[in-house]
């Protein structure tokens, strides 16, 4: 059996094909192909619950941390802050998350899910896992271990090595 490569599954149409450069071997390519997808099917889910993958991330990070300012939301939600801001506005309105003043002037705000919060999580939790565990089908438990330590590898080689400075 061979198996086909990504450009014949996903052929791209109209893009010509320049020897020099080839999609399908550029890293950030293909994880922003496989992110896209599965985001893309993850927020059709979500969507029917009345959530969206932003909404969802906010919910998950106040899931293990119970509460967060907007500046650790923003951090391990990996969502740009008035982005955040806004979210925590609409989702206090929608009765998902709570504000609570943290120090004198009001200006910082400590974040948690309501009961109606925690609710609606509960329900999506098992949808978001369920999308993860179908891009891993066929792999093995070791397998899913070394994905899993090389993509933690990636992350911290990008937080750590700059680019040559001709390159960049």
């Amino acid at each position: 059996m061979t198996l086909k490569t990504e450009s014949e599954i996903f052929p791209l149409k109209g893009v010509p094909e320049k020897p020099d450069i080839v999609l399908e071997r550029i890293l950030p390519y293909l994880m922003n192909c496989l992110t896209f997808r599965l985001n893309q099917l993850l927020n059709q889910d979500l969507r029917k619950h009345g959530l969206t993958i932003s909404n969802w991330r906010i919910l998950a990070v106040l899931d293990v941390n119970e509460t967060a300012s907007i500046n650790e939301l923003v951090e391990y939600a990996m969502i740009e802050q008035s982005t955040v801001s806004r979210l925590i506005m609409r989702m206090e309105e929608d009765g998902l998350v709570r504000r609570d003043r943290i120090d004198e002037d009001g200006r910082v705000r400590s974040i948690s899910m309501t009961e109606e919060g925690r609710a609606k999580y509960a329900i999506v939790e098992q949808i978001t896992l369920s999308h993860s565990e179908r891009a891993l089908i066929g792999l093995s438990g070791s397998e899913k271990a070394i994905l899993e330590g090389l993509i933690s590898k990636m992350r911290h080689n990008i937080e750590t090595y700059p680019l040559p400075k001709d390159s960049a």
